[in-house]
């Protein structure tokens, strides 16, 4: 019977252990905008990235609005405002709707990680 509870209990924690990391590496790897911020405006809570993997693209800058819904995590701390400390970190971006093919570009985010 030890054994038997021994053994449930080494296999459901790898079983955490290895859904956990999958999720991580899931949400990781499925942000839409992968870059560095060169500009943040304060006063109307955006900021202007530089996006690293550019696909058929003119330009490979992009404004990114947050609003009172959007999620922003700066160096694993959730925040709610931007500063031009953020300036020259590397982020990643989900977006919430459609990208305005305006130049630059435009998009609301659902989810902002600064590193």
């Amino acid at each position: 019977m030890a054994k038997l509870v021994s053994g449930l209990t080494v296999v459901l924690l790898l079983v955490l252990t290895v859904g956990c990391s999958f999720q991580h590496e899931q949400t990781q790897s499925h942000a839409d905008i992968i870059g560095t911020i060169i500009e943040v405006n304060e006063q109307d809570n955006q900021i202007l990235i530089e996006h690293d993997d550019v696909k058929g693209s003119a330009t490979n800058l992009i404004w990114i609005s947050l609003d009172q819904d959007s999620e922003i995590i700066v160096g694993g701390v959730a925040k709610s405002k931007l500063n031009n400390l953020l300036i020259s970190k590397k982020v990643e971006v989900w977006i919430k709707d459609l990208i305005a093919q305006s130049s630059p570009p435009q998009a609301l985010a659902n989810k902002v990680i600064i590193q």
